[in-house]
């Protein structure tokens, strides 16, 4: 446990040095035009005026919903992971999370999004809310526990986020209560769409062994938000745990915060950390009796510095602390790891991406469902191509071709392989 903490410790003190815009003294004036809410948006930004909004404009609808301060829009995303070492279709062991189906093209999702936000820097009483809901092959397993859980077959619906904002008078405060993507963690379940390294960022098909492994899906609950100015941001919530909903499994709540630290537009630093009995997280029926009393510690942190106008790096440690985890002896367990990003925009056309991960599973598997403790490096690269950039709603087509390879230091793949190498392509669009 001590030199995986020290690990994660290090990590934390890296990216201090990781943004020079801290270390050098640059400015913490917050650049011109940037509000205060952007130190704690929304998951994923929706975009100015989509393909949905502008069909909703030419049917009379639109002006009414933006005097509303409505916004409705959404994105689907298909995709196929092929696995050269696999000879025919289906699952296998490739811990790839929801690229679990081997060379079969896929409908990851069509996701749906009826959103108002609230600015809490205004201090004023205001109401605002979220609603969004997906279908595709991605639903069965970002599933809350006890609800729309209990569906059958690749293709499954999930009520994936439903909450309600309100802002207080006097104080920048947010309170929100609901369902809601989990706060920690560079990447984000949401694809990301809406530019790159956003709050968190997603540039690549596949997710990270820590986004699958070392962080939760879904937390359901009351949270708080605190804007103090433009630089610093506070959360802290209430939530049932991880990727707890309708059902609890162990009947306990656990506790979620989280700090945020945006010295000027190109650099933030965001720490995340829950803490509360999380056994089992798994969700649908059948699950092992839940455990109220060994507290999980789950810590996160995000670095990310735009370089410049066309160079963006990201950096991104989790660290998971269990007591004791029914049916696994020798004390504490513990997995996590360390990720780094880049990403460089050639032109409006093409942006290049990369990603370095290292990850730890000291619980005998425990986290990602391997037979024994490994460790994980994975290196994956590829384009994020806008076709249509010049087309005002085709502009919203990405397609993302990737080449990702894994390495482990015990046989955890297909066919005893220490080593796993998959191309994989999605194609998104934002409406």
């Amino acid at each position: 446990m001590e030199k995986i903490l020290k690990r994660f410790l290090s990590v934390c003190l890296i990216g201090m040095c990781f943004c020079p815009g801290v270390v050098f003294g640059e400015s913490l004036e917050t650049a011109p035009g940037v509000q205060a809410t952007e130190i704690a948006p929304a998951p994923v930004a929706s975009p100015d005026r989509g393909l949905l909004m502008s069909l909703l404009d030419w049917a009379g609808i639109g002006q009414t919903l933006d005097k509303a301060g409505i916004k409705i829009y959404g994105y689907s995303e298909a995709g196929i992971m092929f696995d050269p070492t696999a000879g025919r279709n289906g699952a296998g062991p490739t811990f790839l999370g929801f690229n679990y189906f081997k060379n079969t093209p896929m409908l990851n999702k069509i996701s749906l999004n009826v959103e108002r936000t609230v600015d809490p820097s205004k201090k004023a009483f205001d109401v605002g809310f979220r609603l969004e809901g997906i279908w595709g092959t991605d639903a069965k397993f970002i599933h809350a526990n006890g609800i729309a859980d209990t569906q059958t077959g690749r293709y499954q619906m999930d009520p994936l986020q439903a909450y309600v904002d309100v802002t207080t008078p006097y104080l920048p405060i947010r309170i929100r209560a609901g369902k809601w993507i989990e706060l920690a963690g560079f990447e984000h379940f949401s694809a990301n769409i809406y530019g790159a390294f956003g709050d968190p960022a997603r540039a690549f098909y596949s997710y990270s062994y820590q986004f699958l492994y070392a962080e939760p899906g879904t937390q359901t609950g009351v949270l708080g938000t605190y804007v103090l100015n433009p630089q610093w941001s506070f959360d802290l919530g209430i939530t049932d745990g991880w990727n707890q909903c309708t059902r609890d499994a162990n009947h306990y709540a656990d506790i979620l915060g989280r700090i945020t630290f945006t010295p000027n537009d190109k650099t933030a630093f965001i720490f995340t950390m829950t803490e509360g009995p999380e056994y089992p997280t798994g969700v649908g029926r059948g699950l092992p009796p839940g455990d109220n009393k060994d507290w999980w510690t789950a810590m996160d942190f995000v670095a990310t510095r735009k370089v410049t106008e066309k160079l963006s790096l990201g950096l991104g440690g989790d660290f998971v602390n269990a007591p004791h985890i029914p049916g696994l002896s020798k004390g504490a367990k513990q997995w996590g790891g360390v990720a780094g990003y880049a990403s460089y925009a050639l032109n409006k056309f093409v942006t290049a991406n990369s990603r370095l991960e290292w990850y730890i599973d000291a619980a005998n598997g425990f986290s990602n469902g391997a037979s024994t403790r490994a460790n994980y490096y994975e290196a994956t690269l590829g384009p994020a191509i806008k076709p249509f950039a010049n087309k005002k709603f085709l502009s919203q087509v990405i397609v993302r071709p990737e080449l990702r390879f894994d390495f482990s230091n015990q046989p955890v793949f297909a066919k005893g392989d220490k080593m796993q190498v998959s191309l994989s392509a999605d194609i998104l669009y934002t409406f």
